[in-house]
């Protein structure tokens, strides 16, 4: 979780989205960054700002024998350059949100989350090749922080933008946004998938390991400093 206090303040949302994905085979386990400046994540700065924290993160997680590493944020601040320093999976949440929405229907939307960050998956989704089975970027007036404390209200607002994503924007799937609570209400009411970010990141995590797959690194080369660059320690006074 790449904020401040990521554990304190999403640790229950958390739990209950990784519960019913239990695997006796699997472990899990949850960090946050504690040097970050900044406790919630709604724009490019703020992308930025905790990118390298999160590569930083992902290098001790290999380095003590984790088999994947999925970073947080559906904005995916760091996901790329890990990919180019680390040896072991490295999943986005927008990505394999986009992935598996584009597997169980033609068109998607992204509905809930700040409306300061539309642009980011929209060009998340141009990165990824799933543009065109873009639907649309739904927000509502609400910032993570107010997820995370599943402030009174969210749902209802979510259902109202679910809808119209697929009445109005033609979406047959829905990557949605909060609690396991919000998660199964709007798949009960839409009638369509929707996808939680952080169990498709999970899964796709967990599939390539047993497939014994990681990211091309013809695609990602390491880059030719590595020894340097795992020294290097990333901070903010």
């Amino acid at each position: 979780m790449p904020v401040r206090d990521g554990l304190k303040e999403w640790g229950k949302v958390q739990k209950g989205l990784l519960e019913p994905l239990k695997n006796p085979e699997v472990e899990i386990t949850e960090v946050d960054l504690p040097k970050s400046p900044i406790k919630e994540i709604s724009s490019y700065v703020h992308v930025g700002m905790v990118a390298m924290l999160q590569v930083e993160e992902a290098m001790i997680a290999e380095e003590k024998g984790f088999d994947a590493v999925v970073l947080g944020c559906l904005d995916e601040p760091g996901v790329t350059e890990a990919k180019e320093v680390l040896g072991i999976p490295v999943i986005g949440e927008a990505e394999s949100s986009m992935h598996y929405a584009s597997l169980v229907g033609r068109k998607f939307s992204f509905v809930g989350g700040s409306p300061e960050s539309k642009g980011i998956l929209q060009d998340l989704a141009k990165k990824y090749g799933f543009f065109e089975k873009l639907a649309s970027v739904r927000k509502i007036n609400a910032t993570p922080l107010d997820f995370a404390s599943n402030k009174m209200g969210l749902i209802d607002k979510m259902l109202i933008e679910g809808r119209k994503a697929i009445k109005i924007d033609g979406a047959d799937s829905i990557i949605g946004y909060g609690d396991i609570d919000c998660i199964n209400i709007l798949r009960t009411e839409l009638g369509v998938p929707v996808i939680s970010p952080v169990q498709s990141s999970v899964m796709m995590a967990e599939s390539l390991v047993r497939l014994s797959m990681s990211h091309s690194k013809k695609a990602y080369p390491k880059p030719n400093n590595i020894l340097k660059i795992k020294k290097l320690k990333f901070r903010y006074e």
